[in-house]
């Protein structure tokens, strides 16, 4: 009896000793599989997740070029560009993308508040042959500015503002919030907001409801 004990025993920590080494080996594979996989790339960021200045700047790009341009924010630069791993986590702020071929025509980066090194950005998406604008931080954007900025890459003739006016206006109605009465389009022609479309109530300046036109 004390023999086959000692046989059982000797069977169970064999046992034990195989589960434990193919568990290492399989735990190991599985981390190898993870560290190999690529870097999934983030095509775009809800604009409720993008600051006050972001959205500004998307919403006078998407009314300059949205007709012909898929306008992706946050896109990843290993997306539309080879870079090394230390900055595939590099995001793009706007990227235009062409709706009738789906390349990436130009990128639209906002200035950096901490003054980052973006060298390597600039090499790989001048190696890709993708142009890079810079852009100041504002709180509005022209769209004549934004407008001149695009021209080269638009194939229509872009529209003036008063022209964007006219075409929306035909195919839109807004009610002011405050007291229901209908809304109109109009321009800013002078100040910070110069250029940009505003829904603004009939009854303006009795009802003070102003509000940014957004697609």
């Amino acid at each position: 009896m004390p023999d086959q004990t000692i046989i059982i025993a000797a069977i169970a920590i064999t046992l034990a000793v195989v589960v434990a080494v193919v568990l290492i080996k399989v735990l190991r594979k599985n981390k190898g599989d993870e560290s190999s996989q690529p870097i999934q790339p983030m095509m775009q960021t809800p604009s409720g997740q993008l600051s006050v200045v972001e959205q500004c700047c998307l919403q006078t790009l998407q009314q300059v070029a949205g007709e012909e341009y898929n306008i992706r924010s946050k896109v990843a630069l290993c997306v539309i560009a080879e870079s090394h791993k230390k900055d595939a986590q590099q995001l793009l702020d706007f990227v235009l993308f062409s709706k009738k071929t789906s390349k990436a025509t130009c990128v639209i980066q906002l200035q950096s508040v901490l003054k980052h090194d973006e060298s390597a950005v600039n090499a790989a998406l001048s190696r890709a042959g993708i142009s890079l604008y810079r852009l100041p931080r504002k709180s509005s954007y022209s769209i004549s500015s934004i407008r001149e900025l695009l021209e080269s890459y638009m194939e229509k003739p872009v529209a003036t503002p008063d022209e964007m006016i006219a075409t929306i206006s035909t195919k839109a109605f807004r009610q002011c919030k405050k007291c229901k009465s209908p809304m109109e389009l109009k321009r800013a022609s002078g100040g910070p907001h110069t250029g940009m479309l505003f829904w603004v109530c009939i009854d303006y300046p009795e009802c003070a409801s102003v509000e940014l036109y957004t697609e």
